[in-house]
């Protein structure tokens, strides 16, 4: 038994450490990872970090220092999938990649979908797909998974970069929001629903930039629509608040309507808003107001320890505006100094708060005429504003708005670094 004991230790220890050199490796190697701005050196720093962060994320939530168990649950269902390998493969494939949420379950699928907790959640379920299939080359464990996560994740943030460097004017300050921002860097890699967005916002964006540039477009077609599947699935209400933007970017490029960019991009808005009605009426299986409304319904309804009193469903005017007010600047302020319980809690609190000072900063400081007709910027602001004012309606508890977070703030201030800045003599790099 102590035998078996240090080998599963051995294998613990030198599973991560192995991928984790390998993706090393690969960062080193690869054409792929070549930027003149990014230095190698820095790369494998801000992988180190992620793959650091990922593994922390996964402790953290094991230790009970962070609340919640979802980590788990993706790689525990993850395995269950990856169990019926050894009685039927075929189950494997229809689990891994086939439908789910679908009654009545086949009775030769019902043992597995009863044994998992994400069966009929197609954004959950599409994060244990992915642990499945890692399964089949991570000896089981959750370490390599969170190496995984981290390298997708930094994937995602590399491209990010790319998209943005030739548009900010500062390269300096876009390394500090992409590579250098706690909270991003640690929500946005660990086995979790944010590590995927990042992933899918940065294969998204570059690749569409790269086809108005008309850099292999047919490649970078496959991978935009790739990313926009996996964002529908993962996050759909982003996929909602990035195509119209997307549409808008499009138009811009092709009809170079420089002089009219905040009317342009609030009609694509409200034409992609009317179409969401009609989707919703037509379409009920790919409503955004439904999914809207049982996320909201599964937040309130769950008590966290950083869970915070809101408005539940407005019936009059004055319950709305209170509504409004709370989904506009809770997601800025959370979580309050009252609402921390736990060392790390006020510590997300203080950052909270060195955010909303850097943001005022960067406010100050931009030329707000170069903003509202920098077609780059109102894309940037318009997506994480508005992510962060659904995340506002739908969740009410600290801790996740600090996560939901991670994945809005950092559009928000790269698209205030975007237009010509009073003071970028002195801070471009």
């Amino acid at each position: 038994m102590l035998i078996f004991d240090s080998q599963s230790m051995f294998k613990e220890i030198a599973g991560p450490v192995v991928y984790f050199l390998l993706l090393l490796w690969l960062i080193r190697s690869s054409y792929f990872f070549k930027s003149n701005m990014l230095s190698k050196q820095l790369l494998v720093f801000v992988f180190s970090l992620k793959t650091f962060s990922a593994i922390l994320f996964g402790y953290l939530f094991k230790e009970g220092l962070i609340n919640g168990r979802d980590t788990f649950l993706y790689f525990k269902d993850g395995n269950v999938i990856y169990d019926t390998l050894k009685s039927n493969p075929l189950i494997y494939l229809k689990l891994a990649i086939g439908a789910n949420d679908f009654t009545p379950v086949p009775k030769s699928l019902l043992p597995y979908t009863d044994a998992m907790n994400y069966w009929f959640d197609n954004s959950n379920y599409f994060v244990v797909r992915l642990n499945a299939i890692i399964r089949l080359f991570s000896f089981g464990i959750y370490n390599v998974h969170a190496v995984i996560f981290a390298f997708l994740s930094f994937i995602g943030a590399y491209n990010l970069y790319l998209f943005f460097e030739d548009k900010v004017v500062s390269k300096r300050m876009l390394k500090f929001i992409l590579f250098g921002i706690p909270s991003i860097i640690f929500w946005t890699s660990g086995v979790h629903k944010e590590a995927i967005v990042i992933f899918s916002l940065g294969v998204i964006l570059r690749s569409v930039d790269s086809i108005l540039n008309l850099r292999n477009t047919k490649t970078n077609m496959v991978f935009a629509f790739l990313g926009l599947i996996i964002l529908g699935y993962t996050r759909i209400y982003l996929l909602a608040f990035l195509l119209p933007l997307i549409a808008a970017i499009i138009i811009y490029s092709r009809f170079d309507l420089k002089q009219s960019s905040f009317k342009m991009f609030t009609a694509c808005i409200v034409v992609f808003v009317l179409l969401a009605f009609v989707v919703d009426i037509y379409v009920p299986e790919f409503s955004v107001i439904n999914e809207f409304l049982v996320r909201r319904a599964t937040f309130l309804n769950a008590h966290g320890n950083m869970s915070f009193p809101v408005e539940s469903f407005p019936h009059n005017i004055s319950a709305l505006m209170i509504l409004l007010w709370e989904a506009i600047t809770n997601p800025f302020i959370r979580p309050l100094p009252n609402d921390c319980n736990k060392f790390l809690s006020y510590l997300a609190s203080f950052e909270t708060y060195t955010l909303l000072m850097l943001l005022f900063a960067l406010l100050v400081a931009s030329d707000k005429r170069a903003l509202i007709t920098n077609p780059y910027a109102i894309f940037s602001i318009f997506f994480g504003l508005s992510t962060l004012f659904l995340i506002g309606l739908i969740v009410n508890n600290s801790g996740a708005i600090v996560r939901y977070r991670s994945v809005a703030i950092p559009f928000i201030l790269i698209g205030l670094c975007m237009g010509k800045n009073k003071n970028s003599s002195q801070i471009s790099g």
